[in-house]
């Protein structure tokens, strides 16, 4: 469904580009969840906006191609995009409060993605709307929101975000996301500022609708063991490259990427005698200002000379890849 060809990104600055995203490629099948992790400031999020075609200014996309059902979208007009968003591909965004307008009802808001969607898909300026068609609309919001478990949801259609609470807000946006029924998901941290019980919550919600409507989706997280139980495969990134990817026990029972490794070993485990945490040591390049070769070179522990040369992502083993000199 969908197939990323060396895409790389980059904001250009005053002083020099800022390389947000190099060299990925990946593949989506429909009906999949792929996780993507990696620390703070690694890409992740840029990603997502960049398969939406919301990359923000300066930021420009160097070369590569993003091909959604075969078509390559880097190449639509405007106005494409606009028809695709939300109808093939719709995206979570990661802050409700800053997603969601404070001064409309959240239920009008969702009716406006309807409205806007279909105004595009018959390429027309001004969309007729009457009495029968509004009430059609409010119907079709109202099960959205049934859909998606905000309870009471013909008073809820009327009351603003700021009357809804975190977990409520974050099904709100689900519900925009799903309103033209989109074919791919992009979830960017979606259960960010949540409780343990709202989050578990919000991923039931999610694979749900994988599983009910065939929805791919793409999982933006920080927490391994989430992705470890939602995920069918999982992406590893590190200063804008993907590190590695394999099907989830793969990656979790067998990582083979020395940073990977180190994502594991730094979460705290409750099953096994009380130990100490094992950090990755030293802190994430600058992206403007790479190390040559490996990017992870100089907080590696297993580095060597070979580092120093550009590494190139190979398959290991059957659907398991790693970007590593180690294999190279």
């Amino acid at each position: 469904m969908l197939e990323i060809e060396n895409l790389s990104m980059y904001y250009d600055t005053a002083k020099k580009p800022v390389k947000a995203i190099q060299n990925v490629s990946l593949k989506l099948d429909q009906g999949e969840i792929l996780g993507l992790v990696g620390e703070s400031g690694c890409g992740k999020s840029a990603m997502l906006l960049t398969i939406m075609r919301l990359i923000p200014y300066p930021g420009k996309i160097k070369y590569g191609q993003i091909k959604l059902d075969g078509e390559n979208i880097l190449t639509k007009p405007g106005r494409e995009m606009r028809r695709l968003r939300g109808q093939k591909i719709s995206m979570i965004f990661q802050d409700p409060m800053t997603t969601l307008n404070p001064v409309f009802k959240v239920g009008e808001q969702v009716r406006e993605s309807l409205r806007i969607h279909e105004m595009v898909a018959s390429n027309s300026s001004i969309p007729f709307l009457d009495g029968a068609r509004k009430r059609k609309e409010m119907e079709m919001v109202l099960k959205l929101m049934q859909e998606v478990g905000i309870p009471s949801e013909e008073s809820r259609y009327h009351e603003f975000p700021h009357q809804y609470s975190g977990g409520m807000q974050q099904r709100a946006l689900i519900a925009l996301a799903l309103s033209c029924r989109p074919d791919l998901l992009l979830a960017d941290e979606p259960t960010t500022a949540l409780d343990v019980t709202i989050q578990a919550q919000i991923m039931a919600l999610l694979k749900q609708i994988n599983q009910e409507r065939g929805t791919g989706i793409i999982l933006v997280t920080h927490d391994l063991a989430l992705a470890a139980e939602f995920c069918h495969r999982i992406a590893v990134m590190y200063a804008g490259e993907i590190v590695e990817m394999g099907k989830t026990q793969d990656v979790i029972e067998n990582p083979q990427h020395p940073y990977t490794d180190g994502l594991l070993h730094s979460i705290p485990k409750i099953t096994t005698q009380k130990q100490k945490l094992l950090p990755i040591m030293g802190t994430v390049p600058d992206l403007a200002d790479l190390p040559e070769g490996c990017s992870f070179y100089p907080r590696c522990s297993q580095a060597h000379d070979k580092c120093l040369c550009a590494v190139d992502i190979v398959e290991l083993l059957e659907g398991h890849q790693v970007r590593c000199a180690i294999y190279q």
